[in-house]
């Protein structure tokens, strides 16, 4: 019989030690035992679903009953963990670990026997203390390679939290290799198993891994991939939303990967994977450009992204996108009231006059309101109604300057130049924040080399100063960690010169296509194109352009009063 061991690797189980498995034959050896036999709980723990399926519990079963029988220990509970990881999962979120100290509570056993002490878990701030919790409720705590864990003397309390710490530097070396393991095979192009992004189908292509076992790389799936390309293109040139996306996918008859029907929450997930460009992305690695895996462009990623995320919820209370109404008007959602600051809606108003002949004559027309201002939830001096027809011609021959102006003057190299400032402030903020890891590295590992000392009597350090140190070193090590990963973060969110470029040509793009663009395209361009439009009293209008894209405009006032 053939399991695997808590390394993942293959054992053979030899049948003297399968039979330690059979429940009737262990009841049958325990009844050997003396009545008064100390009283065992027996746990067992595996981290991943992997150690699940391949059964590793077995392993730690035959040692424990073994070790419990040969110790003339009566099993009175078993409990077991499957896919529960103990760096991750605190004890007070883990059924079998509250089980336990409640029976322990109770009397109810006098032991608690486990394979490894890492089974109790590896958070080295945490599972120290519980199994000195069960210590001091008079449970004797055994692993079957370990022995007795005493908590006497300061020295014991110091040397279970060493067991601990190591145990979490293990669970982080394992998690290491698992991530540089899937980082190798990622950047190599080649698929890590897993979800398969809506656009492509994974198929052996002749591929085995280490074992032999033949493993799956990823291809577009050409049906699903015209109708990924079909709904970034209306969200990036419509402004089409996440749900009028998945209606029209779930009209087609097209179904998730699990079978449901799309959620706009699966347009956005869509949207947002930028593998679709041409790469294998995970959390831990990054591919190479793969051409034959790229299903849109880059720019039309870009355009996507930044419709939809005005979208949201959250980014609705402070940015606008294009909306799209069965009205004529051009600025729905970037168009504000000048007087109390709140959004403006539009919509068709039926205006009615009396003629001379007494009849009555009626005209639509499409307006903008305050509806703030008309509900009176909050103080508005200005007009309930404005004629959109007015207000979009105005904003219009704005907008028709600006798309002059950037088709007449030339592109200025003077922003690259701030850009590459910028870059080089970056990279030296860098440098100073690897220097402080290292530093901080550098104390903890040398507090780390006194712990030896400390137990042979030889350290200027006491053993409770020691812990207090190493323990403060850590923490400055993960704020130096955390410093540079917000670093790294803000050189993901700030302009790049290639980006600034690519505005440009957006921008001048626009320029080339406003005149003939349908009114639907118009609204969508003026929404990426302007932060806002203040509309005030008499018409008064202030039109702000994006910050982006009034930086190839020239020296002047960034927002223009009509």
């Amino acid at each position: 019989m053939t399991f695997w061991d808590q390394h993942g690797q293959e054992v053979e189980i030899s049948q003297a030690d399968q039979k330690w498995l059979d429940d009737s034959y262990f009841m049958t050896q325990q009844m050997r035992l003396e009545v008064d036999a100390p009283r065992a709980a027996l746990s067992y723990r595996v981290s991943t679903k992997g150690q699940v399926d391949h059964d590793d519990i077995p392993m730690q079963k035959i040692a424990c009953r073994k070790f419990a029988q040969e110790h003339g220990w009566r099993v009175v509970l078993e409990k077991a963990e499957k896919g529960i990881s103990g760096s991750k999962v605190s004890a007070s979120k883990r059924d079998v670990i509250q089980e336990l100290r409640s029976e322990a509570g109770k009397g109810n056993f006098d032991i608690l026997l486990v394979y490894m002490f890492d089974r109790l878990g590896r958070i080295e701030s945490e599972t120290p203390f519980v199994l000195e919790w069960f210590v001091q409720h008079g449970i004797q705590m055994w692993s079957t390679h370990e022995g007795q864990q005493r908590i006497e003397s300061h020295g014991d309390k110091l040397m279970n939290y060493i067991r601990f710490w190591q145990a979490a530097g293990e669970s982080e070396k394992t998690s290491m290799r698992t991530r540089d393991r899937i980082r190798q095979i990622v950047s190599s192009g080649h698929f890590a198993g897993g979800f398969v992004p809506y656009g492509y189908r994974a198929i052996n292509k002749g591929r085995v891994n280490k074992r032999d076992q033949p493993v799956k790389d990823l291809e577009i799936n050409p049906d699903e991939a015209a109708w990924v390309r079909e709904v970034f293109t209306k969200v990036a040139e419509e402004g089409a939303s996440g749900y009028a996306m998945a209606q029209m996918l779930n009209q087609r008859g097209l179904r998730t990967r699990q079978g449901a029907e799309f959620q706009s929450s699966n347009i956005k997930r869509m949207i947002q994977h930028e593998g679709y460009t041409g790469y294998i992305i995970t959390k831990a690695a990054r591919s190479e450009f793969i051409p034959q895996l790229q299903i849109i462009d880059e720019a039309l990623f870009t355009k996507a992204n930044e419709m939809i995320s005005k979208r949201s919820k959250k980014a609705m209370k402070d940015k606008n996108a294009a909306q799209k109404s069965s009205n004529p008007t051009l600025l729905a959602g970037i168009i504000v009231c000048a007087h109390c600051g709140a959004k403006m809606s539009a919509f068709l108003h039926t205006d009615r006059y009396k003629l001379a002949d007494g009849s009555i004559r009626e005209k639509v027309q499409a307006k903008y309101n305050c509806y703030q201002r008309g509900q009176h939830l909050r103080q508005c001096d200005g007009q309930s109604l404005y004629l959109a027809e007015r207000v979009d011609r105005i904003v219009l021959a704005y907008a028709d300057e600006l798309f002059h102006k950037i088709k007449s003057e030339p592109y200025d190299k003077s922003i690259e130049q701030r850009i590459r400032q910028q870059d080089a402030e970056h990279n030296r903020q860098k440098q100073a924040a690897e220097k402080k890891i290292k530093a901080a590295q550098y104390k903890q590992q040398r507090y780390e080399d006194e712990v030896l000392k400390c137990l042979e009597g030889e350290s200027a350090f006491s053993q409770e100063m020691l812990a207090r140190l190493i323990a403060q070193a850590e923490a400055e090590v993960r704020q130096a960690k955390d410093e540079y990963a917000a670093l790294l973060q803000s050189n993901t969110d700030r302009t790049t010169v290639q980006q600034i470029r690519g505005y440009y040509d957006e921008f001048l793009g626009w320029a080339n296509e406003f005149d003939l663009a349908p009114i639907q395209r118009k609204r969508a361009i003026l929404a990426q194109l302007l932060e806002k439009v203040e509309l005030g009293k008499g018409y008064k209008i202030t039109i702000h352009v994006k910050g982006t894209y009034q930086q190839f405009l020239g020296e002047g006032e960034p927002n223009e009063k009509l």
